[in-house]
């Protein structure tokens, strides 16, 4: 690269050539606060990159060294040396954390920057959290290859790694699910589901999927169960537990018959109960069936979603009704405790069916929350539109968001107040995420990170957002 085609990023930052880290550090600060896009408008845009690309290099050490002798030939205008020489790095890890936060910003809202962990996972494809008994978050992240790991909050502090079963095929974990109080954690992807020990990161069980018709993660569901163990059987940790887990899957249906075409699969669900360590086969075996099977009208079910007390389903399918010519999305939330009046067996039952728009216009991300009382997903006919389907009280409204692309993610709260959008800035480079009031239907702040943004997911009101350089970023 010739010398007159580098920009100067010294005058870009407005500070001399021999300024030290701590110089650059504030000189961006306050750069970035008069010309971010939230407070001087569209056209500190341009600006605004120039001055995130000056400080990507001039906040390095090695890179700023690098860039003084391509600018100025072999003369190092800082150490007076003729030369470049390598010398050992002295950063504080300390100063290197607070390096980082600097390309963290956010317009004034509910939330404010928390805990930061920085990984050598990977891109991270997945997040998942719960609140344990003592009062800690436990954190969870899942990469593209099916490995991941765990942390503390409380003692931010790395409890366990974990990888998906070998045996099976390698793929990335796209959900996470821990237990009730964080013993066991399961992830899933298209072809396999796995369950893991939180503290050791032990591999307790897997699931093959290969069979089922799974078009992608959207489509199943897990859900953990606790029940009651006998006075005498051992406790499963430390003596401190009554109480053993099951797991409920939501499937798409396999029929008995293997002739049975398995576009089936795509018009019905299969509820399965298991117990991990016990019996191969599930315990428990419930059918929801969509539409009549032997029906040719087009029906697939795009979503499936277990509440948390996995008392009940939710479905999203696209498929045609008698009341359109157009192919429509149709919500369903099933009671799966529903007892037949004769001979008082399961049957499941719908409780509620609502058409949510055409199938034109529906496309994933989706988010549904715990409850399974509100579900959110992206337009795909207006890429700025998601529509957020209030089943309690039947009703939907859309939000004019950002421009959503396929690396676009949504989060809903469990309580439904806030709906996180995360989306690529294609402007400034960044990632970007959206806060919503949901009772207000308005904007009320915006989260910008240096890298795009591979994964979201809220621990109750605070926002967990995965970066694709391996960070995750706690916003409370």
């Amino acid at each position: 690269m010739e010398r007159d085609e580098l920009e100067n990023y010294y005058a870009i930052l407005g500070v001399p050539a021999d300024a030290d880290q701590e110089t650059i550090k504030r000189a961006y600060r306050q750069l970035a606060r008069r010309y971010h896009p939230d407070l001087a408008g569209p056209e500190g845009a341009t600006q605004m990159k120039r001055i995130n690309r000056a400080y990507a290099v001039l906040g390095d050490p090695q890179k700023r060294q690098q860039y003084d002798v391509a600018l100025r030939g072999v003369l190092d205008v800082r150490s007076g040396l003729l030369r470049p020489r390598r010398r050992p790095q002295r950063v504080d890890p300390r100063e290197e954390l607070e390096f980082a936060s600097l390309s963290i910003f956010s317009t004034r809202g509910p939330l404010h920057a928390g805990a930061r962990f920085q990984t050598s996972l990977g891109v991270i494809s997945a997040l998942g959290s719960v609140h344990t008994e003592d009062d800690d978050l436990y954190i969870a992240a899942g990469t593209l290859d099916g490995q991941g790991a765990i942390w503390s909050l409380a003692r931010h502090a790395q409890l366990s790694q974990f990888r998906a079963d070998p045996a099976l095929t390698v793929e990335s974990l796209r959900e996470l699910r821990f237990s009730p109080h964080g013993r066991l954690l399961a992830g899933w992807g298209r072809l396999g589901l796995h369950v893991w020990e939180t503290q050791s990161g032990s591999l307790v069980w897997s699931y093959p999927l290969q069979q089922r018709t799974v078009f992608d993660h959207y489509t199943l569901d897990l859900a953990f169960v606790e029940e009651s163990t006998a006075a005498t059987t051992p406790p499963p940790e430390s003596g401190q537990s009554t109480r053993r887990l099951g797991l409920r899957l939501a499937l798409p249906y396999q029929a008995e018959d293997p002739r049975t075409p398995r576009k089936a699969g795509a018009r019905a669900t299969d509820v399965l109960l298991y117990q991990p360590g016990q019996s191969p086969g599930p315990r428990e075996s419930l059918v929801c069936i969509e539409e009549e099977l032997e029906k040719r009208q087009f029906w697939a079910i795009r979503l499936r979603a277990l509440s948390r007390d996995t008392r009940s389903l939710l479905t999203l399918s696209c498929g045609h009704t008698p009341e359109s010519q157009e192919e429509v999305i149709i919500v369903r939330r099933w009671d799966l405790t529903a007892r037949t009046r004769f001979g008082n067996r399961l049957r499941p039952r719908i409780v509620s069916s609502v058409l949510a728009g055409t199938c034109s216009d529906c496309a994933p991300p989706y988010a549904v929350t715990p409850d399974l009382q509100a579900v959110a997903f992206a337009s795909r006919q207006e890429r700025n539109r998601v529509r957020v389907q209030d089943l309690r009280a039947a009703t939907y409204y859309d939000l004019t968001v950002g421009t959503l692309g396929g690396t676009s993610r949504l989060a809903l709260s469990d309580d439904a107040s806030w709906l996180a959008v995360a989306r690529e800035d294609s402007e400034l480079n960044e990632g970007v995420v959206e806060l919503w009031s949901l009772a207000a239907g308005q904007l009320v702040q915006k989260l910008y990170h240096p890298w795009q943004i591979s994964a979201l997911h809220f621990a109750d009101h605070r926002l967990l957002v995965a970066l694709t350089d391996g960070t995750i970023q706690l916003w409370e």
